[in-house]
């Protein structure tokens, strides 16, 4: 469980909070963060921008891992906490994810 307690650890010192126990395998967040990033650069740029400017406000993260959506549902516990996150826009989260997993698995 080092790997999720770290993870944890360092992504609140980015301002996402989640609890150690809902963290998934590092491979299995690195190909989510991929799929959420393939899907998000095939929108449209107008609809792109709404969506993160949206993730604002409201709770709209967590739509990628809704079954019928099905983009990220092996990361529904990390896309719940970027709902809970105030202030911050779905690509910084992303953003934040991505290199905390780099910075955890020591590839940083």
């Amino acid at each position: 469980m080092a790997f999720a307690e770290d993870f944890a650890a360092a992504l609140a010192q980015r301002g996402i909070q989640m609890d150690a126990n809902d963290v998934p395998a590092p491979d299995v967040i690195g190909g989510a963060l991929d799929n959420i990033n393939g899907f998000m650069s095939d929108m449209d740029v107008a609809v792109r921008e709404g969506f993160d400017e949206s993730s604002l406000e409201f709770a709209v993260c967590s739509v990628l891992a809704d079954p019928s959506v099905s983009i990220a549902p092996e990361i529904s516990s990390i896309l719940a906490a970027y709902d809970r996150t105030p202030n911050m826009r779905l690509t910084e989260m992303l953003q934040a994810t991505s290199e905390t997993l780099d910075q955890v698995r020591g590839v940083v």
